[in-house]
């Protein structure tokens, strides 16, 4: 699945930006946010607040939606992910507070 090229051409991003791909699977499989929360056993608030890219979702919670959605989570070397296609690399230096 091709990352959302809304905005801008970007491979590094923030948790909104994360929260936005979320929604973007989500969309793009033709689902509710209540059919996610079904689908991975989380309460309907957690996956609002994923989409949102809010801070306090837990990793475990972030995990079962995107398994739900066909999604993953990698930990590597930035300069290997940065390579990676189809990659969104998490920067917290993006993330406003």
């Amino acid at each position: 699945m091709a990352l959302p090229r809304r905005r801008t051409d970007r491979r590094t991003g923030s948790l909104a930006a994360a929260g936005e791909v979320v929604r973007d699977r989500r969309l793009q499989l033709g689902l509710t946010q209540s059919d996610v929360a079904d689908l991975s056993g989380v309460g309907l608030s957690s996956v609002r607040a994923l989409e949102a890219g809010k801070e306090s979702v837990g990793l475990s919670i972030a995990l079962d939606v995107l398994a739900a959605l066909g999604l993953g989570l990698g930990v590597g070397p930035r300069p290997a992910l940065l390579r990676a296609p189809d990659v969104l690399l998490l920067d917290r230096a993006r993330d406003p507070r």
